[in-house]
């Protein structure tokens, strides 16, 4: 059995580090490691060189000419680990690790399953989850055991990628890779939502531990705290927020979501936040294009 990894890295070379030293680890042999360095400036190569890692058999180091975020990342490493054919790609982020049996516990589905993934740890409070997840009756959860306790089976019948996700060379060569032009956020549920449409089930086997930063974006409550909100003052990372959830919405989840969303952030910039009509215009603009589908006004905020 053939397995490779894909590790994304943008500037956090001490993570990075982490992260391979975990994935040299495993309990299961790896056969490739692709490191898809994001044009770095914090001196990564010569970092990893440092520590004797370029060198090793089973890394291959990649550095792309400019930062594609990483949707770019994925899309190009996931498309350098097919050249050898591999039964599987293992692909993962530079800020968190597995565990060091991780990817054997993934792979006791990988019969069954084409799509597997651990089940996201908060690496500095290992028995929180990295973010809310629903149990299997339908209720929101942090606590990893209270989910856990939930999936008798042991398998949770949903997803959230793309950390530590296991994919088989069948599910890749059917549903394509990630769509490198929506750059972050978002563009691991559009090809999980190619993989539904394709007929692959999307599963996370819960003692398959992968430990990641918890979720800490920016969340905002209107309408007298009962709805929440995703904001950040970053203007990349908003683009790409509302520009790549609104095409999936249109393509995928259903367009009436995209009025749904409307009508919040309309309340959250003209009321909650006092007429920032700069920002309400800004929102519209990538609202218009997630539904036309164009990927290139976040370029201007890099």
């Amino acid at each position: 059995m053939i397995i490779n990894v894909v590790v994304v890295t943008y500037n956090r070379k001490q993570l990075l580090l982490r992260c391979l030293g975990f994935l040299f680890s495993q309990t299961v042999p790896l056969d490739r490691i692709y490191i898809i360095d994001n044009a770095s400036t914090d001196g990564t190569y010569s970092y990893l060189l440092q520590h004797d890692i370029p060198t090793k058999d089973i890394v291959r180091y990649c550095r792309l000419p400019e930062n594609s975020g990483g949707s770019g990342g994925f899309h190009f490493g996931l498309k350098e680990a097919m050249k050898d054919d591999p039964d599987f790609v293992w692909i993962m982020d530079d800020d968190g690790y597995p565990s060091v049996n991780c990817l054997e516990k993934q792979l006791e589905l990988a019969g069954k399953f084409d799509y597997v993934m651990p089940v996201s740890l908060d690496v500095d409070c290992p028995e929180k989850l990295s973010w809310f997840i629903r149990k299997a009756d339908n209720k929101w959860t942090r606590s990893y055991i209270d989910l856990r306790d939930s999936f008798p089976d042991g398998i949770m019948y949903s997803a959230t990628p793309f950390n530590g996700l296991l994919m088989s060379r069948n599910l890749l060569n059917q549903v394509g890779l990630p769509k490198k032009e929506m750059f972050i956020w978002g563009d691991e549920y559009e090809h999980q939502y190619r993989c539904h449409k394709k007929g692959f089930a999307t599963v996370t086997k819960l003692d398959a531990l992968f430990f990641h930063p918890r979720d800490i974006g920016e969340r905002h409550y209107i309408f007298f705290g009962m709805i929440p909100l995703k904001y950040t003052k970053s203007k990349l990372r908003f683009t790409c927020l509302i520009r790549n959830s609104t095409y999936n919405y249109w393509n995928y989840k259903g367009k009436y979501l995209i009025l749904c969303k409307f009508f919040i952030y309309t309340w959250f910039f003209l009321v909650t936040k006092k007429i920032s009509l700069k920002e309400y215009v800004h929102y519209l603009r990538c609202v218009q294009d997630g539904v036309l589908g164009r990927f290139d006004r976040h370029k201007q905020f890099l």
